[in-house]
């Protein structure tokens, strides 16, 4: 638990890569593993390619999405994300191309712009790829391959100027054999391709998030900053986190909660 006499947190041996505001600065890391995809993101970003993001869920896809925009050359526009595997499959369409006024029962008389023509000179970060319906699977193929769309409702087509990058937790290899992901679109999104490692390939980066995290959650609770036991330590590190940074995140949160309810 939290001590009520404070204990030293384990000694961190190297100052945490950060870079402030800076394109990947909001990213907490010190292991060799992150420092390579990061800096293999860094050398890409600038590239208009599509890229993929590989990685377990709670791994801190978008937040790595958002840092690629951030370095692009489109960083001025807007970056714009969208989870297809949270949207119903009859919205989707719309919400990814918009639609004219009058298109469907309920649609707003004005019509409404679409994901993709709100990021427009900027990224569009399609989270859950491996959840869209195989019928928009190829009309998002379509677009890609013309930069333009069609708005439902609409005849005439609007051109587009965006990067998208995509993520997905699926086996990709998998779907693709089953038929549930075109492979000519994971050829078109998948430019470059980037594994993002779990918290199990990055436990050196364990303690810089729970500092990370108790300052942060410290200041929302506003509570003095606790120091951990040595055995707290020694279980966050042992631990083999499936839900990775998120998973983290959460314990740490619960962990601050208890101490404010056990003072």
């Amino acid at each position: 638990g939290v001590e009520a006499r404070p204990a030293p947190i384990a000694p961190v041996p190297h100052v945490p890569r950060r870079e402030g505001t800076r394109p990947f600065g909001d990213i907490v890391y010190r292991s060799e593993k992150m420092s390579r995809t990061v800096e293999q993101a860094r050398h890409m970003a600038k590239s208009p390619a599509a890229v993929l993001l590989l990685g377990e869920t709670g791994t801190g896809k978008e937040l790595f999405a958002r840092a690629i925009h951030k370095a692009s050359r489109c960083s001025d526009g807007p970056f714009v994300a969208v989870n297809c595997g949270a949207l119903p499959r009859e919205l989707i369409q719309s919400e990814l191309f918009g639609y004219e006024r009058g298109a469907f029962t309920g649609a707003v008389e004005k019509g409404r712009p679409g994901k993709f023509e709100l990021a427009d000179k900027g990224t569009l970060f399609l989270d859950e790829i491996g959840e869209l319906a195989p019928e928009m699977q190829s009309k998002l193929l379509l677009v890609m391959e013309e930069n333009s769309f069609e708005r439902v409702g609409e005849a005439e087509s609007t051109g587009v100027d965006i990067r998208v990058i995509s993520a997905t937790n699926i086996d990709l290899a998998a779907a693709m054999a089953e038929g549930r992901l075109r492979r000519d679109l994971y050829y078109r999104l998948g430019s470059v391709v980037v594994r993002m490692p779990s918290l199990r390939e990055r436990k050196s980066d364990i303690p810089l998030f729970v500092d990370h995290f108790i300052h942060q959650f410290s200041k929302e609770y506003e509570i003095r900053p606790p120091r951990l036991s040595r055995s707290v330590v020694q279980a966050l590190h042992g631990h083999s986190w499936p839900g990775n940074i998120r998973e983290l995140r959460n314990v740490v949160s619960r962990m601050l909660l208890h101490s404010l309810d056990s003072a």
